[in-house]
């Protein structure tokens, strides 16, 4: 049985966490283990990328600083030898500063970021050869190639993997997160790519399970953070953890779920600090009840174009779209009236380009600082009253968009963000009596 295990940066975040991980791959029989670098240092690492554009040596070496003590302390708390990883853990911070001193904006932050992850795979690795098992450390981006549209090679992938991996009774450790761009430099799949990256190596080897290992006990119906009484799902189908992990739920990647929906491979979430506990399992199948669970996805902007030449018109939307297109930018809500369009963007970093070309079309407003709450579960649209449950938990709450009938596993509203934990609370009463 093929398992491809995937620890985010939690459960690699100490030495004591890494032994847990240890324990979890043996017992699980992994074929191939994808790490996220240690917790906090991606952030440490964009901070460095960020002072190196600034040439603010004297912090940049603060930051350094504190991630050497980090690595240091973990280092010698797993490892009886530690010599080689200290080594490594040196050599990782002299790439880190050649980045910073040769500067080239993008390419030497995404060197940057590289890093985390290839300084904690190599850790853990000394620390399964250090136990006695034979282990083999990876290095992701030669294997996890993109192309022009930034999307993995899956040939490629495929080709190299199997070759790689092909030897039973080893430990294959790897990255998650980052690989090597059409122009043969250094990059990453974005945060929280790790996910994604696991996905595909998974399908890659025709896996049997993919499991991504977090902090939480699975997929919850509601967000433990701001809501107290949360219960954790045990079985959902791809469709509506697909949609849970697009509109906010942060325990999975969004583009994770489609290269296991697509080989029909289980993906099962389950958690490094209580690996007894049963978890989620994402396989295929439909919705088993309503309302399933609800999600929350911040910092959305709202775009609302005015233009008396929608009325009776052809074609208007589809110069909208391709104005974002064009700025690739994707859309996560839209309505229409007789002459006004609203559509919601998650990604700003082109807002001002994209506002310049809808100008030419019509008026436009803008409007930040909204959430959206999706309620994800079995909608079927002959069902009187599903709506009227949703709503009525949320009677004290402005509305601002609604998107409904899209599919038959979502109802989508858009509020003010203020609003958002007084929603999710009103939607767990509401919807799943907690």
């Amino acid at each position: 049985m093929i398992k491809v295990l995937k620890f985010g940066g939690t459960s690699v975040g100490s030495a004591e966490n890494m032994k847990k991980v240890a324990s979890i791959i043996k017992y699980e029989g992994s074929h191939i283990t994808v790490l996220s670098a240690m917790s906090g240092t991606t952030d440490s690492l964009v901070k460095i990328g960020n002072l190196a554009k600034e040439k603010n040596t004297a912090k940049i070496n603060e930051v350094i600083g504190q991630l050497r003590e980090k690595y240091s302390t973990c280092i010698n708390s797993l490892l009886a030898s530690p010599a080689n990883a200290i080594a490594k853990m040196e050599n990782t911070f002299g790439l880190i500063n050649d980045f910073v001193n040769n500067y080239k904006e993008g390419k030497s932050e995404r060197g940057i970021l590289a890093q985390g992850e290839l300084l904690t795979s190599f850790i853990f690795t000394e620390y399964l050869k250090e136990s006695g098992e034979e282990a083999v450390l990876l290095n992701a981006p030669d294997f996890m190639i993109t192309d022009n549209d930034s999307k993995i090679k899956k040939e490629v992938l495929n080709n190299r993997l199997t070759a790689l991996t092909k030897q039973d009774g080893i430990y294959y450790i790897t990255q998650g997160f980052i690989c090597t761009n059409n122009d043969g430099e250094i990059d990453n799949l974005g945060r929280g790519g790790s996910d994604y990256s696991a996905a595909l190596m998974g399908e890659a080897l025709c896996a049997d399970e993919v499991q991504i290992w977090t902090d939480i006990d699975g997929m919850h119906n509601n967000d433990p953070r701001y809501v107290e009484k949360t219960v954790p799902i045990r079985h959902m189908s791809f469709d509506e953890a697909a949609e849970l992990a697009y509109f906010g739920a942060k325990i999975l990647h969004p583009a994770t779920i489609q290269p296991c929906k697509d080989h029909g491979i289980p993906v099962r979430l389950k958690n490094t600090m209580d690996p007894d506990a049963e978890g989620t399992l994402i396989a295929n199948g439909e919705a088993s009840s309503d309302f399933c669970a609800v999600a929350a996805k911040d910092n959305i902007t709202v775009i609302r174009i005015y233009s008396a030449r929608m009325l009776m018109a052809y074609g208007f939307l589809r110069k909208v779209f391709e104005i974002f297109e064009n700025h690739r930018t994707s859309i996560d809500m839209i309505t229409t009236s007789e002459v006004a369009v609203s559509l919601t963007i998650d990604d700003d970093s082109n807002l001002d380009k994209i506002i310049k070309e809808l100008e030419s079309l019509g008026t436009i407003e803008i409007e930040r600082n909204n959430t959206i709450i999706c309620v994800v579960g079995r909608v079927d649209h002959q069902q009187a009253g599903m709506t009227a449950r949703v709503f009525n938990s949320l009677y004290t709450i402005p509305v601002k968009m609604i998107s409904y009938g899209a599919s038959h596993r979502s109802i989508v509203v858009l509020i003010d963000t203020d609003h958002k934990i007084q929603a999710l609370k009103n939607l767990n009463v509401g919807l799943f009596n907690l």
